[in-house]
């Protein structure tokens, strides 16, 4: 009897939260769909601010934390 009402339980958190997480799904997918033609299109017209932007993200330094 315990377990069943646990579940029911989880079954009413899942519904309750899946519309909020439904709605973060969709704007990070509307996000990426929007910010990979921007990226592509800064990219081809400034090439030297997007290497520069490149090194600047991918660098080693960039990431490791300071000593």
């Amino acid at each position: 009897m315990r377990n069943t009402i646990r579940i029911a339980m989880l079954a009413i958190v899942i519904l309750a939260l899946s519309p909020a997480l439904g709605f973060w799904i969709v704007g990070l997918v509307g996000a990426a769909l929007f910010l990979l033609p921007v990226g592509a299109a800064v990219a081809v017209l400034f090439p030297k601010e997007w290497r520069h932007i490149e090194d600047s993200l991918f660098s080693r330094a960039h990431l490791s934390p300071s000593a």
